[in-house]
């Protein structure tokens, strides 16, 4: 598919190591390549855009809501964002002087959600920054393959409860997963503290 949304910031060097950002439920690809300029320059940074258009922003896949307003996704729907993700991975690292081999996912809230889904499981695929989001067994395939995965929340955050990023820890740690996890007194949202810390693991895995 050569209908990709995306902005880019490309890597100084040759077969650079791949960065790609997943944004959050009713957001766009340019919300988290607002930082890129941080990310260290050896990266070759890719923000996509969700292929879900709500009329304004965009989504990964629908979230439902019940009467009592309790939310739920459909693992179908959640599935073709994942198979959607696989296919740019595909399409662009064929198409730009990139390491296939070696891909950090960072999403946002619906985007880390995202992120663990098609990142666990996926070889080429060595790092994971979860941010402000969760992971759902039901989409994941664990197969403890050697990973470095970030994860931050806010203990605040009225979104995506702060317990649910504390289980999903707990989930990475019992399927034999080592993620550095760390909280933040804020909402849903991502603080200075909280970019400098990703920024700096970002660094170390460089």
């Amino acid at each position: 598919m050569s209908s990709f949304v995306h902005l880019s910031k490309a890597s100084k060097i040759t077969n650079a190591p791949l960065l790609v950002m997943l944004h959050g439920y009713g957001s766009n690809e340019a919300d988290l390549f607002s930082f890129a300029s941080l990310i260290p320059s050896n990266y070759h940074v890719v923000s996509l855009q969700a292929p879900l258009s709500l009329g304004v922003g965009y989504a990964w896949f629908p979230i439902h809501f019940e009467e009592n307003m309790e939310r739920w996704t459909s693992p179908e729907e959640a599935q073709q964002a994942i198979d959607y993700v696989r296919s740019f991975l595909s399409y662009y690292t064929e198409k730009n002087d990139v390491d296939a081999n070696t891909i950090t996912l960072l999403g946002f809230s619906q985007g880390a959600m995202l992120s663990y889904s098609v990142g666990l499981g996926q070889p080429n695929i060595t790092a994971i920054a979860a941010l402000s989001g969760y992971l759902d067994p039901r989409l994941v395939r664990f197969d403890k393959l050697k990973k470095t995965i970030y994860v931050s929340h806010g203990e605040q955050d009225m979104v995506v409860p702060y317990a649910w990023a504390v289980q999903s820890v707990a989930l990475l740690e019992e399927n034999g997963y080592f993620p550095n996890f760390l909280s933040y007194p804020q909402g849903h949202g991502v603080n200075q503290e909280n970019l400098n810390s990703l920024v700096q693991w970002l660094e170390a895995q460089s």
